[in-house]
């Protein structure tokens, strides 16, 4: 009998572990193209697969408040036997309420939910898939752990990466950006911008790079830039364009804010 419940609840782990992620081939695909107006974190996965995990927090609209039959089949699914449809398009995901289309060696996951209706999703790839994530209007977007190519876009909120190596193309509008590299990739230049925000880069002391660094407010590094320090990070600009090479130069990285300092932290 003890084995017969054992067996009984193995399988119904197994079945929710399902239920909670949606799986995609990524065979013959280079890059990954994501559209996503909420928290959207990727991280890397274990297999050649694209992975969406659902949120336990994530909320389904309602259009109207509860009345006293909804209190009373509060537990009835009122969704069984029904199919959600989107002004976006139709759900490619069994539920979770994302679109999937291909253009030629490009995988487009597009979000059909609105941002009222998500409250954040995880997304795995594989480690050297190449990346474009737009968060649109309110959303933000963290990425850890890719060598791949890694485009973000977003706008009120912020763009976190950590232990990437690039190429990178980040922009924002209002939020920050921290970018933080494990090591610098020379196949292709590094543009890293925000309308308002700050920006702040970490790099490995070795990098070989040619920087132009470009803000209305100040730029603070500790790289060999000769100026006076401040919190242990030397002033070296304001309302201007700072050009210059470290190790002797190499890749293209331009740092530019409009309103917002400029961090920029040797490793």
């Amino acid at each position: 009998m003890k084995k017969i419940f054992a067996l009984v609840f193995l399988i119904s782990l197994a079945t929710n572990a399902q239920d909670n992620q949606f799986k995609y081939s990524l065979s013959g695909i280079e890059k990954v193209q994501i559209e996503s107006n909420t928290a959207t974190k990727i991280v890397v996965g274990t297999t050649s697969e694209l992975i969406i995990k659902k949120s336990k927090h994530d909320k389904e609209f309602a259009g109207n408040h509860d009345n006293d039959d909804d209190k009373k089949d509060k537990n009835i699914d009122k969704k069984k036997g029904l199919t959600a449809i989107y002004a976006g398009g139709k759900d490619d995901t069994n539920g979770f309420g994302f679109s999937i289309s291909k253009d030629g060696k490009i995988l487009i996951i597009k979000d059909l939910k609105s941002h009222y209706q998500r409250t954040g999703v995880e997304i795995m790839l594989p480690k050297n898939m190449n990346i474009n994530i737009d968060s649109g209007t309110l959303g933000s977007i963290d990425v850890e752990g890719f060598t791949g190519e890694v485009e973000a876009e977003s706008n009120v909120g912020y763009i976190n990466m950590k232990n990437v190596t690039g190429p990178i193309t980040a922009h924002s509008s209002v939020g920050p950006i921290a970018i933080d590299f494990t090591t610098v990739s020379q196949k292709s230049p590094i543009t890293i911008s925000s309308s308002v925000s700050e920006i702040d880069v970490s790099l490995p002391q070795s990098t070989k790079a040619d920087l132009e660094l470009k803000t209305n407010g100040t730029v603070y590094t500790n790289f060999d830039f000769p100026a006076p320090p401040k919190k242990g990070l030397p002033n070296v600009s304001g309302n201007k364009t700072i050009n210059g090479t470290i190790n002797n130069g190499g890749v293209k990285i331009k740092i530019k804010s409009s309103m917002g300092n400029i961090y920029l932290r040797k490793k």
